[in-house]
């Protein structure tokens, strides 16, 4: 193999299938207080995160 060839990794269906998903590697990081789901913003709480979003970008 030269510097400028990429190398040949290979990895079988029965490897892949014992990794669990990006998505648990991800919550193994959070600690197990914070939720793993939310409840839907309502649409008064949205329309204040865009008043208080625009305000912040008209003061710079």
């Amino acid at each position: 193999m030269t510097s400028r060839e990429a190398p040949n990794i290979t990895i079988d269906a029965e490897e892949l299938a014992v990794w669990p998903p990006a998505s648990e590697w991800f919550h193994r990081l959070i600690p197990e207080s914070v939720p793993r789901t939310f409840a839907e913003p309502t649409p008064e709480l949205t329309e204040r995160v865009a008043r208080g979003l625009l305000r912040l970008a008209d003061d710079r």
